[in-house]
């Protein structure tokens, strides 16, 4: 389940990992190479919904 930020939903690399059918590795390197535009939260990538739904219609 995402959380919400100020009204916004963020996905951790388990969520997103689950939704593109892809390991979490490949998306940890996916944010470590800016495919995917992310910040850590206590040391734990997470992705907007925003960001995610831009690398899934421009870059998958």
């Amino acid at each position: 389940m995402p959380l919400i930020v100020s009204g916004v939903k963020v996905y951790d690399v388990k969520e997103v990992a689950d939704m593109l059918k892809s390991t979490e590795a490949t998306i940890r390197a996916y944010f470590r190479e800016g495919k995917l535009k992310g910040r850590k939260i206590n040391g734990k990538w997470h992705i907007t919904e925003e960001n995610l739904k831009r690398f899934i219609n421009e870059d998958y």
